[in-house]
Order: structure tokens, then C-alpha cells, then sequence
């Protein structure tokens, strides 16, 4: 059979990411805008086929699915007991927690996309992560924090043994030897991809040493420099993209002046003339002029989003682009790149989208958006006779202390704002030029919440300054005085990023990359970049923000978390039922629970939320998998499982927990 034509590009999102909500929006946009260059574009979301690769793994050999942990062939460790002594509890849950993956992997998969299954979905989407997270550390593709910039290679020669690093290249050999295309392209939105990215391009490049690499995003706007400068394995990429990807595939392909195809609207604007590494943000890019993103290539079932929505972009850039700490903000800020896309342009793409996918809610991926531009298009897209619903990202501005304001947004659509709150210190807020008013801010999230817009807030700590202490206590207290009011997005160390006036201002400083992480408070390291203050005042920081995540939860976030009571006197969750007074309850663990042995001792584990609880005496295990108790000691135990939402009971008439 002759080989068809292959491809032009063949690019990816490639793992490690929490981003598997729905396609992340540089993918359908590269390939809109390339394939109407005239270029063929295939897709590939490696980091989405990552995670359902991880739940679906098949233990190694000699290890049965199916076998109870406590039946497993398995040598003694250190500190793990030998016959006859209690296991170690770090032991029990990392055999329970894998057995369940391994029994009930492809489950957590179909409820964590069952938009339909409530609080199960949440489970399942936790539960996803917490795998991902275990695996990609056991195979050395999660980065350890702090660590300097030095040791990147070092992390990359380690990440290219293990389980992920051998799924990864075989499945890109497949993707390459299928389509054969020109140029592989990977597209780089988090730093928490940049070790695997260079994993796989070593060895791609060693089974292909022909095959030309290209990369591109955010963290490559960011970082380029320095990896290029400090990390051997840089060698391995062929074409670092900066600026705007929609007019860089031309380049890397073609040249600059290619023939037989008409040039991109910013091209014919500026000329022929630029140099393509250094042309950053200034390159002519008009986002008015970009098509709309092509979802084609990908399915939304396969994504775990708990609302039905699609990504789009409504600017680039941020329109106040000071606040220290923000690396995009500053970029687009001091280039003048800032862009809002027209209105009536928006309005014709989302109305377009909407009706191709039968999705009505949409999330707005800007990292800032423009509340007075939002209505604008909103107004735009009901007079085209849409209903669409709108989540965005955006500041706690002075308008949003207005409730008529407020009232507004949501009878035009918006539904959701997350925003950076940081901290409740005036003056932290001023130093970082923040230009926000805490009693403002404060304000503003009252009056959406009582317009009926959910608040998903993000808080900082880590501040080099001497109110920070005292930051961290103000915060703490307006969470808990508006608890019902606030929803959580984020809980984050400060760090320094490149481009960044934090940054620069740090080089001055100390020059030098020793960077921190945000391990422990965010999936796979969270934002990295260079440490403000010495290692023990960051990691005091960090526990600062770690007893936040549970002194400090808004009502919203303690829902959906069984590992924490519910708050006195929250409105709309129910508490689980009280234990009946008759013997025989019958209970069964709640979906995300295993109940299993080691050792020949039974445990109830949370794989979500790390609990466990051993089986007392008088708990009997049915056949079907259920507990029942008759003696009184046995059924408090129960109602206390109950209680902490361990179990459900499944007696007639009592409520279940789920």
C-alpha cells in the first residue's frame, strides 16, 4: 500500500498538565490558523491520553489486578513490620490506593467525564489527579522543589527510564510513523510539562536523529533563555517559538518569504523583514483577524469538565499589566501588545461554536478579562438571538462594588469570575502594584454572590514583607466572615518568573536560578520560579498556606471535601444520617473508598483525601462487599464512619451521604 502525503506538523500538548477539562484552547487555535495557511495540521492531546493511561496501566508482572494486597507477593521493607506486627500506614495506603487503581481505574475514568454523577465526578476527578500525580513522580517527571536551574539535566537523564518516559516516545513513535510529518511541535503552557517535553525529545531525537522539533507557549516565553543558556537537553529542540504561534509554523517550514501561499494579515501588515527570534510580542499579530478555534480533532466527551463548555479567547495580554509577580502581564504590558478582540467578532465565533457543539456555557480563557469588554460581547451575542452562559478570568475591579453592576453581568450571561484576591493586607497589595482596594474587593465578591455569580478566589503567601504574618491573618479571617460567599480556585507561594518585574528586580539583587515550587499546594509543583525569601522563611510560608487549606475553606470547597466537618451552620449540604438504633446496619464505602486487607488486617482507605480507619472487632464484611454491625460499639463505629463520610448507609429510609 503507498504512503499517503503525511502532514505538515503534528502537534501536541504534551503531559504533564491538570489541564484535561476541555481542549486547551492553543491547540484548536494553531490548528484554525494554520490550516487556513494551507498547511495540514494533525493534533495530538498527549496529556489527556497520559492520564487515561495512567488508570488504565496494568500492574507489573507477577502482580494480579484482581489479588487482595494483603495476598500480594511483596519483600519486607524497613519499617514495615514483619509477620505478626501492625503495617506501617504510609505502607497500607500506598498498596490499597494502587489496588484500587488498578480494580477500578477505567470506573474512575467514565465518572470523572459523567457530568450526571454529582459529587462522584468530583471524587473521580481528585482521585484521577492524585494518580497522575503518583506517577509521574515515581517516574521522575515530576519536578522536586526547591531545585536550581542546574539540575534540569540531571532530571531529564532520570525522567527517561520509567514507565512514562517508555508509554510516551512509543505512542509518539506511533503518532509519527502514522502521520510522517514535517515538523513535530509541542506546545508548552506549564512548567510542570517542560521536563517531559525534553524527556521525549531526547528520545525521539535518538530513535530519529532527522526529526526536526519545534516548541512554543507560555513557558517557553518565559524560560527560553535561560534553558537555552543552562540545560544541555535544549539540544534536542530544533525551533524555540516566541511571540505568537499563528505566524511561526510558515517560518520554521517555508522561510519567510514562501512561495505559493498568501502570507497571514499581521505578515502583510508589517512586511517581509523581521527576525524571528528576536521579534517577541511586537510581531504584528491581530487577534481580530485570527479564525475562529477548529474543535474539530477533539471530543469533549473524553474531557472531565464538570459543566458542558468550550474555551475562548477574548483577549491577549492583560489591560493593567503591573502587577509585579505576573510574567504575562508584564510581557504584554511593557511590549504593548495588550488586544480585545472585536465584539462583533467574538460574537459571530461564539454563536458559530455553540451551535457546531451543542455547548451553551462558555469558558473564557484569558488570563484577565476586561468586565466593561465582556458586557460588550455579551450584549453582541444576544442581539444575534444567543443564550450563552460565560466563566471568566478577572479582576476584583471597583465596578464589581456596584451590585447594579453586578446584576448586570449576570442577566448577560456571566456565571463565574475567578480572581486573584492574593491576601487582605492593603499594603502587600500595594507593594506588589496589585491597583486593587481590599474593601473593594471584599465588596465585589458579596454583591456577585448575591447577584447569583460564583466566586472561585486565589490567595498568596510568601511575600517579602513585614506584614506578611499579619496578611496571612487578615485573609484567614475574611474567608471565614464570607465563607458562603467565596468559592476557592487557588492557594499559592509568590514566585519570581522571567519577565516578571519581580524577577528582574530578584537578578539584581542575587542573580543566579534556584527555583521553588509550589509542591503541596498545587497539582504537579504549580507556578515555579525564583525564591524571594530564604528556605526557612519560604517553607513557614508554605505551612502558612497548608493550614489555610483547612482553617480557611469557603462552604463551597467543604462540600466537597469528606475529609473536613462541615462548617456550623452552612446552608445546602446535608449531613450524614445518624446511626440507627437497631442492630444489623448494613454500610458500604463511599465511592472513592476501598475497603481492604494487608497483613490479614482490614481498612477503610480514602484514595482521595489520605484516610484511613481499621476495622474494629464486632464489624462484620458481607460477601457483596458491605458492613454490618450487631453489638452497640460496632454500630457507633459505623455511624462514626458515616459521619466522616467514609461510608454510606444503605438501610431503607436512612439518607445516604453521597
Amino acid at each position: 500500500m503507498t504512503a499517503g502525503p503525511g502532514s505538515d506538523v503534528l502537534l501536541v500538548m504534551p503531559p504533564v498538565s491538570e489541564a484535561v477539562q476541555f481542549p486547551y484552547l492553543s491547540l484548536p487555535q494553531l490548528t484554525a490558523a494554520w490550516t487556513a495557511q494551507g498547511y495540514r495540521v494533525v493534533c495530538s492531546d498527549l496529556n489527556l491520553e497520559y492520564v487515561t493511561a495512567v488508570l488504565r496501566r496494568q500492574p507489573a508482572a507477577g502482580v494480579r489486578a484482581d489479588a487482595p494486597v494483603g495476598d500480594r507477593e511483596r519483600p519486607e521493607r524497613s519499617g514495615h513490620g514483619g509477620a505478626g506486627q501492625r503495617p506501617v500506614a504510609k505502607e497500607v495506603f500506598r498498596h490499597v490506593s494502587e489496588h484500587y487503581r488498578q480494580t477500578h481505574g477505567r470506573r474512575l475514568l467514565e465518572r470523572s467525564r459523567d457530568r450526571t454523577s454529582g459529587f462522584d465526578q468530583e471524587v473521580a476527578i481528585r482521585a484521577m489527579v492524585r494518580y497522575v500525580t503518583q506517577q509521574a513522580t515515581q517516574d521522575g517527571w515530576a519536578l522536586p522543589g526547591p531545585v536550581p536551574m542546574s539540575r534540569l539535566d540531571d532530571l531529564v537523564l532520570a525522567g527517561s527510564t520509567g514507565w512514562s518516559a517508555h508509554w510516551g516516545a512509543e505512542r509518539l513513535d506511533a503518532l509519527l510513523n502514522e502521520h510522517r510529518p514535517r515538523v513535530l511541535a509541542f506546545s508548552i503552557p506549564f512548567f510542570s510539562q517542560l521536563v517531559p517535553t525534553l524527556v521525549l525529545c531526547r528520545l525521539l531525537k535518538q530513535r530519529r536523529p532527522g526529526l526536526r522539533i519545534a516548541v512554543g507557549g507560555p513557558t517557553v516565553q518565559m524560560w527560553e533563555k535561560t534553558l537555552r543558556a543552562e540545560v544541555a537537553a535544549a539540544r534536542f529542540v530544533d525551533h524555540w517559538c516566541l511571540g505568537h504561534g499563528e505566524d511561526r509554523l510558515r517560518e520554521i517550514l517555508d522561510g519567510p518569504a514562501a512561495p505559493g501561499l498568501r502570507p497571514p494579515p499581521s505578515e502583510r501588515q508589517r512586511g517581509p523583514a523581521r527576525a524571528a527570534e528576536a521579534a517577541g510580542l511586537s510581531d504584528g499579530f491581530v487577534l481580530s483577524e485570527q479564525p475562529m478555534p477548529d474543535f474539530g480533532p477533539f471530543d469533549f466527551a473524553d474531557y472531565s469538565n464538570q459543566a458542558h463548555q468550550f474555551p475562548y479567547r477574548l483577549t491577549v495580554g492583560c489591560f493593567w499589566g503591573k502587577c509585579t509577580f505576573c510574567s504575562y502581564g508584564n510581557r504584554y504590558y511593557d511590549a504593548r501588545a495588550f488586544q480585545q478582540i472585536s465584539p462583533e467578532v467574538a460574537a459571530t465565533h461564539l454563536v458559530a461554536l455553540a451551535s457546531r457543539l451543542g455547548i451553551t456555557d462558555v469558558a473564557v480563557a484569558d488570563e484577565n478579562t476586561g468586565l466593561r469588554h465582556l458586557l460588550r460581547v455579551m450584549r453582541a451575542v444576544r442581539e444575534r438571538g444567543a443564550s450563552l452562559t460565560f466563566r471568566v478570568r478577572a479582576r476584583l475591579e471597583p465596578e464589581l462594588a456596584d451590585p447594579e453592576f453586578c446584576e448586570q453581568l449576570y442577566e448577560l450571561g456571566c456565571v463565574q469570575v475567578s480572581a486573584g484576591y492574593e491576601t487582605a493586607q492593603q499594603d502587600i497589595l500595594d507593594s506588589l502594584r496589585k491597583g486593587q482596594d481590599s474593601r473593594h474587593a471584599e465588596l465585589a465578591v458579596r454583591n456577585m454572590t448575591a447577584a447569583g455569580i460564583t466566586t472561585n478566589l486565589s490567595f498568596m503567601d510568601g511575600y517579602a514583607h513585614p506584614a506578611a504574618a499579619e496578611g496571612h491573618r487578615d485573609t484567614v479571617e475574611v474567608i471565614q466572615r464570607h465563607a458562603e460567599h467565596m468559592g476557592l480556585d487557588t492557594m499559592q507561594l509568590l514566585v519570581a518568573e522571567p519577565g516578571s518585574h519581580l524577577w528582574e528586580s530578584r537578578r539584581r539583587q542575587s542573580g543566579g536560578e534556584y527555583l521553588i515550587t509550589n509542591e503541596g499546594l498545587a497539582f504537579a509543583a504549580g507556578r515555579v520560579g525564583g525564591a524571594l525569601l530564604d528556605e526557612p522563611a519560604t517553607e513557614e510560608a508554605r505551612q502558612r498556606l497548608l493550614r489555610m487549606t483547612v482553617e480557611a475553606v469557603p462552604d463551597a470547597e467543604r462540600s466537597t471535601r469528606p475529609d473536613l466537618a462541615l462548617r456550623p451552620g452552612a446552608t445546602g449540604v446535608s449531613a450524614p444520617a445518624a446511626a440507627p438504633v437497631t442492630a444489623g446496619a448494613r454500610a458500604r464505602p463511599r465511592f472513592g473508598v476501598a475497603l481492604d486487607a494487608v497483613k490479614a488486617q482490614w481498612f477503610l482507605v480514602d484514595v482521595v483525601w489520605p484516610r484511613m480507619a481499621v476495622l474494629p472487632p464486632g464489624v462484620e464484611r458481607t460477601a457483596d462487599g458491605r458492613l454490618t454491625a450487631e453489638d452497640p460499639q460496632a454500630r457507633s463505629w459505623l455511624s462514626r464512619m458515616v459521619e466522616k463520610r467514609l461510608l454510606v448507609w444503605e438501610q431503607p429510609g436512612l439518607e445516604r451521604a453521597t
